[in-house]
């Protein structure tokens, strides 16, 4: 599959987002990356204590998430209370790879870091 060159927009996004065939483990990436400016490679080093109870922050300090990205983030960690963020298998037993994470997106047209690099482009500006 090639990796298309039709720019990712909001509604694309969205759409990704919502599409239940995909995993939650690579939607809740696909959000991070798109709203946060941290790394793949450093949101996959996350454990779950990283994320705030409520879902709503990545390390303390960090700034909220948006409804969209907290939903799928809360998701993801349901009832675990350590561990991987990102893990996949049968009981979350394993951080999910850079080599699946890339798959994945590639797999629906995406270069995983125009997730992060598109994001901060629609992200409201800190002044």
């Amino acid at each position: 599959m090639t990796i298309t060159a039709d720019p990712l927009t909001p509604d694309r996004f969205d759409a990704l987002l919502t599409d239940a065939t995909v995993p939650v483990v690579h939607r809740a990436l696909w959000a991070l990356l798109w709203e946060t400016d941290i790394r793949v490679l450093d949101l996959l080093a996350l454990d779950v204590t990283d994320a705030a109870p409520d879902g709503r922050r990545i390390r303390p300090g960090a700034p909220p998430l948006g409804p969209r990205a907290a939903a799928l983030l809360a998701e993801l960690v349901g009832a675990r209370e350590s561990g991987p963020l990102f893990a996949v298998g049968r009981a979350a037993e394993r951080l999910l790879t850079w080599e699946e994470a890339v798959r994945v997106a590639t797999g629906r047209g995406l270069a995983i870091h125009t997730l992060r690099a598109t994001g901060k482009a629609y992200r409201p500006r800190e002044d």
